[in-house]
């Protein structure tokens, strides 16, 4: 059996990267949207691809590792969106504090992470019932990603979709991101409102149509 490269510098940096950028992409779309979008598939994708620009080639456990921390990035930011702003609403911030934000956000990241331990029994080890199904699917990523196409190509070619789907629209102005509507009916007022996401179009161009027609249905 081969030697395999695990714990590098470069698998070590490129999970931070990809920590902040998944990070930042889910505050905004959670804040926009109101849904935020799993970083574990994407990242493992997106680490494969990237590691294979190295003169050696990163194994399948370089690639694990960086999805995970890219993921955890994620969760971290899904967990502050989704409370921080709560206390903004109900007055008991004024504002929001950098250095406190940042104190809860690691808190809750160690927190997280001890729980874990005496969690893994109780909900791996002794829960058979449980199949995982997004740890199932991205190992099998990660495995068909070592012998094969890692599917980067899709990932990346959906990023350049959706920048050029922004730029079109806010810097040439060939159409409008926002549509809104409003009427009286009786003392009623009836409003209807659709924000066009370069992120959701992004989103949708690598689930393909019929995918992105459910989630659509959903959200309405």
């Amino acid at each position: 059996m081969t030697n395999r490269l695990e714990l590098t510098w470069r698998a070590v940096l490129l999970s931070m990267a990809l920590s902040i950028v998944m990070a930042a992409a889910n505050v905004y779309l959670g804040l926009k949207a109101g849904m935020t979008v799993s970083a574990a598939i994407p990242s493992a994708v997106m680490a494969m691809g990237l590691l294979r620009l190295f003169p050696r080639r990163g194994s399948i456990y370089e690639s694990n590792l960086v999805q995970t921390g890219a993921s955890a990035g994620e969760s971290l930011a899904a967990g502050i969106i989704f409370t921080m702003p709560a206390l903004v609403i109900m007055g008991v911030w004024k504002s929001f504090d950098f250095w406190v934000t940042s104190l809860i956000a690691l808190t809750g990241g160690l927190l997280g992470t001890l729980f874990m331990i005496p969690m893994r029994k109780v909900f791996i080890v002794d829960a058979k019932e449980l199949a995982f199904p997004e740890g199932v699917a991205c190992a099998e990523v990660l495995r068909a990603g070592e012998t094969g196409d890692t599917g980067a190509y899709l990932v990346f070619k959906s990023i350049v979709v959706g920048a050029v789907f922004k730029f079109i629209g806010s810097f040439l102005g060939l159409f409008k991101s926002v549509l809104e509507y409003a009427t009286m009916i009786g003392t009623r007022v009836f409003f209807f409102g659709c924000d066009i996401s370069p992120a959701l179009v992004a989103v949708g161009f690598i689930v393909e149509l019929p995918i992105a027609v459910l989630i659509f249905l959903g959200g309405a």
